[in-house]
């Protein structure tokens, strides 16, 4: 199955929005075993719009459009859509009607504008929108499947997985794509690429890259349901093994929360609160506190909260990209200072509060505190037995 996006707009084009709905479904299709096999961004020209569509209905088993079905008149969507399958297009009372209350439950008269809303190519079905104005729709053109939705992201994501998806499974009810992901910390996108890309894969394996500071995510992917994934990923274990913080899925404090055995304690300086943002969703016996003061040397830190009676994890305070962090059980500490390369504050204080969870990590599962980092320098440690 050929399942292609199409993404529209003169904004996202231009760069002033972001694409990320373009992402988040090639990423859901995919956990389906649907590999997306292209994604285009069109602008709002009518003849682009209709040139696309046109082409690409005749390769794509699937298409899903985004945007484009605006009250205004730069949402031009419906229109290409009409033109392409050579439809008339036709005023949908039922939705009319649902837009109509939806402006009335707000205390307000729906403005002659988003009549065009409601108005649809002949044969198409409505996709029903539960949050916004713009239904969306699906009809045949040429080989394709076509989905037309909105752009607003939560309306979009709704109804990808209420409807698109549920709609998709009766068509094709076993995607044949299989995906294997992997999540490392402390190494390079290039020093893996340079370790990985020269080994030779089983057949019909590929192996992908995606960077999201500080993780990069690695990928096993397959269209063929008896690829060897066993050896593929024992020869991906065998690089990245001193580097891998979770397979599968990563949500480093959901996992925390799930070791932890009592509560744990977190003094913040240099990261300004970063850490207790991130584990606080997930921890409820969390406590602690930012701390202008903390020390800044990895050695006096741990000084600062052996006292503790119990699990305490600090971040010291930061000197010139040079942060410390400590951990102490009540009997033992370990603390080390790390450097950050980059130069942007708000960066380095993700990457330092991940380094901390990690060595956090570490210790509850019994490993070395004190992980082996390639991007991160280690510059000081220090271990009280």
């Amino acid at each position: 199955m050929i399942i292609e996006i199409i993404t529209t707009g003169d904004e996202v084009l231009t760069g002033f929005t972001v694409d990320t709905n373009a992402s988040w479904l090639s990423l859901q299709l995919l956990e389906q075993g649907w590999q997306v096999r292209r994604r285009q961004t069109v602008g709002d020209r009518m003849d682009d719009l209709t040139t696309l569509l046109q082409e690409r209905s005749l390769i794509a088993d699937v298409i899903i459009f985004n945007g484009g079905l605006g009250p205004t008149s730069d949402d031009k969507t419906t229109d290409a859509v009409a033109q392409v399958a050579g439809v008339p297009q036709e005023l949908n009372t039922d939705w009319l009607t649902n837009m109509e209350q939806k402006f009335s439950n707000r205390g307000r008269a729906m403005p002659i504008s988003n009549r065009k809303q409601a108005m649809l190519p002949q044969g198409a079905t409505v996709l029903d929108n539960p949050i916004g104005t713009a239904c969306g729709f699906k009809l045949q053109i040429n080989k394709a499947l076509c989905y037309f939705t909105p752009g607003v992201p939560n309306e979009f994501k709704q109804m990808v997985q209420q409807q698109i998806i549920p709609d998709l499974q009766k068509h094709y009810p076993s995607g044949a794509a299989t995906v294997r992901r992997y999540f490392t910390f402390g190494i390079s996108e290039s020093s893996l690429s340079d370790q990985l890309d020269t080994l030779s894969w089983p057949a019909h394996i590929e192996l992908g890259y995606r960077s999201s500071m500080p993780i990069i995510e690695m990928k096993l992917i397959s269209q063929q349901p008896d690829a060897d994934f066993d050896t593929a990923e024992a020869q991906l274990l065998s690089v990245i093994t001193p580097y891998l913080v979770a397979s599968g899925q990563l949500d480093m404090p959901k996992t925390l929360a799930g070791l932890l055995e009592g509560p744990l304690e977190i003094l913040e300086g240099g990261t300004y609160g970063q850490l207790l943002s991130d584990l606080a969703p997930a921890i409820p016996q969390l406590c602690g506190d930012y701390h202008a003061h903390l020390p800044d040397s990895a050695d006096e830190l741990l000084q600062y909260i052996q006292h503790h009676s119990r699990l305490t994890l600090a971040i010291g305070s930061a000197t010139e990209q040079h942060y410390p962090i400590a951990l102490w059980d009540g009997l033992h500490g370990w603390a080390q200072t790390l450097y950050v390369r980059t130069l942007d504050v708000t960066l380095q204080r993700r990457i330092i509060s991940f380094a901390a969870q990690d060595m956090l990590r570490r210790y509850l599962l019994k490993q070395p505190a004190q992980g082996e980092y390639q991007t991160l320098q280690r510059t000081d440690s220090s271990y009280r037995p």
